[in-house]
């Protein structure tokens, strides 16, 4: 029947064009170009993903994928894992690849209020990771009510690594602006520990005030002649 020989051309016309994407992109100056064997693990694990098998090790390869590891996480914001294990793996990932592709669909969720403040909370905080090379989001102490909590630490030196597609430029305004509208009707003062979103509203307003005090005393720092 022509129709669906029509459709069968169509996609494998789709996927030839995104492998040949992906092999254009993969060049000496990615992390996946210079390490033997990266690219062929990165697109293993993309494969696992996609086909609904990914576990903990999956998103920890992704998550040093800076040419495949964005588009496969990217994707996984529109559900997240529901064990534990796997959620804890995809913010560390989330967060250790700075890429306009994670950073959207992260902003896409934290904004959506129709997902859960637990979920909206760990994407405002993988946001503010994004912007902090040091910054790794992973689950933390959660409340007897909640299924689990996100939290963010600061590792001692950057471990973050560049992904294909620069964050926006205006990256920093838009996370400082979405805090500021989360906070709205939000729990206030202790109480606000309680919600988990209001907590992560809480640590990325100051994280977002430390680096900034930081880069201007960078600035205002006087230079050794």
């Amino acid at each position: 029947m022509p129709r669906p020989q029509k459709s069968a051309r169509s996609r494998l016309t789709a996927l030839t064009l995104a492998v040949v994407s992906t092999a254009c992109a993969v060049n000496a100056n990615t992390r996946e170009g210079r390490i033997a064997g990266e690219h062929h693990d990165c697109r293993a694990a993309a494969s696992l993903l996609s086909q609904g098998k990914a576990t903990k090790q999956t998103f920890a390869t992704l998550g040093w994928c800076d040419v495949t590891g964005p588009e496969a996480l990217a994707s996984v914001w529109r559900r997240l894992p529901s064990d534990t294990s796997r959620l804890s793996a995809f913010l560390v990932a989330s967060g250790n690849i700075r890429d306009a592709r994670i950073f959207d669909a992260a902003y896409g969720t934290a904004r959506d209020s129709s997902r859960r403040p637990v979920e909206r909370g760990a994407a405002l905080l993988v946001l503010v990771a994004q912007l902090d090379s040091g910054a790794t989001v992973a689950l933390g102490p959660a409340l007897r009510n909640e299924p689990w909590r996100a939290g963010l630490t600061h590792e001692s030196r950057p471990t973050q690594i560049p992904g294909t597609k620069p964050l926006p430029a205006d990256a920093r305004a838009r996370v400082k602006a979405l805090s500021q509208k989360l906070a709205t009707g939000r729990p206030k003062g202790d109480a606000s520990w309680r919600d988990p979103l209001s907590a992560a509203v809480q640590t990325a307003t100051y994280e977002l005030q430390r680096t900034e005090r930081k880069s201007s005393s960078a600035l205002n720092r006087p230079r050794i002649q």
